[in-house]
C-alpha cells in the first residue's frame, strides 16, 4: 500500500511538471516560428490584423450614436481617407 501512494504522488508531481511546463513553452516557441505572411502586390495592411486589396473601398472607425464610419481606398499599398458615409451606405468594413 505505501509502494502504491508513493507512486501515485510521484506520477502527480511529474504529470504537473509536464502541464505546467507544456503552455509555458508553446509560445515561445510558435513565436520564433512565425512568419508575417507577405502582402499580395499593391495590398495595404490594417491594423495588423486585416489586408485591403488594392482599388478596395472600406469603412473603419464606426460610431454607433451617430451612425457615421469613416473610408478609405487602397491603391498601390498605399491608404488614402475619403468621404464619410452613413451606416446603411457604407462599404463593407476594413480587414474584416
Amino acid at each position: 500500500m505505501g509502494t502504491t501512494m508513493r507512486m501515485t504522488t510521484v506520477l502527480k508531481v511529474a504529470l504537473l511538471a509536464a502541464v505546467v511546463s507544456l503552455p509555458a513553452g508553446m509560445p515561445i516557441a510558435s513565436a520564433k516560428g512565425m512568419k508575417a505572411a507577405p502582402l499580395p502586390p499593391g495590398a495595404c495592411a490594417f491594423e495588423k490584423k486585416g489586408v485591403i486589396a488594392t482599388g478596395t473601398i472600406c469603412s473603419f472607425n464606426s460610431n454607433p450614436t451617430t451612425m457615421w464610419s469613416q473610408q478609405q481606398l487602397c491603391v498601390n499599398g498605399v491608404v488614402s481617407p475619403m468621404l464619410p458615409c452613413y451606416s446603411g451606405f457604407c462599404t463593407p468594413k476594413c480587414g474584416g
